[in-house]
């Protein structure tokens, strides 16, 4: 299959959240060995307009958009989080539905979108990688942000599709490094798109494994 109309805003997203990836894209399995049975300790997360269930550590507490604009007026100044500003406008224009969650412990946000339902193969998701660093080798020349690609991974379990991404941001000129990691999921009739910016390296999958569509 060819990448549909509905997956082209996410190609917007991504290649304003992730602005530099001068590697060669190849994509790894992922969720291709068994994870540890042992419990993880979280809470669910029901996202009423769409029938989904998110699985995030208990520190997370969802926010509204505008409290959300708030948190970050408080937290750092306008200049300095403007990156985050507009992806919180692009995702917020995505068509779908979009919910917001925020570990103050953790100084994470974890931001879930759905989006009008499109299976992806593994041919689409190398498409994609391409394109992303394509974008992000051309804003990176006047950014002055510099990202570094930690992995990009593609599965496809059967009734489930699931494309992630993560990379390293660093912004020179404050001397500050963070991580963006990217999933986006196809199952049971849905797409979801999850987007987390962290300051820590943070491992998701076990909890993303407890999605339920």
């Amino acid at each position: 299959m060819v990448l549909k109309t509905s997956i082209l805003p996410i190609l917007l997203l991504l290649s304003l959240a992730f602005q530099s990836c001068k590697d060669n894209p190849k994509l790894e399995n992922i969720f291709d060995e068994e994870q540890p049975k042992n419990t993880l300790e979280g809470q669910r997360h029901f996202l009423e307009n769409d029938g989904i269930q998110l699985f995030l550590p208990e520190e997370f507490e969802r926010y509204s958009a505008s409290k959300y604009e708030v948190l970050l007026d408080s937290l750092v100044s306008k200049k300095e989080f403007e990156l985050e500003r507009q992806r919180l406008r692009y995702i917020r224009n995505l068509e779908g539905n979009n919910y917001i969650y925020f570990a103050s412990e953790l100084g994470t946000t974890y931001f879930a979108n759905t989006i009008p339902y499109a299976p992806i193969k593994k041919q689409d998701a190398q498409k994609l990688l391409g394109i992303i660093r394509q974008n992000q080798e051309n804003a990176s020349e006047v950014s002055g942000i510099e990202y570094t690609r930690i992995t990009a991974k593609y599965n496809n379990l059967g009734k489930t599709q699931i494309f992630k991404a993560i990379f390293r941001v660093d912004i020179k000129k404050q001397n500050r490094s963070f991580y963006q990691q990217a999933y986006f999921i196809s199952s049971n009739q849905k797409s979801l798109l999850l987007n987390i910016t962290t300051p820590l390296d943070l491992d998701f999958d076990p909890y993303i494994e407890k999605t339920i569509f």
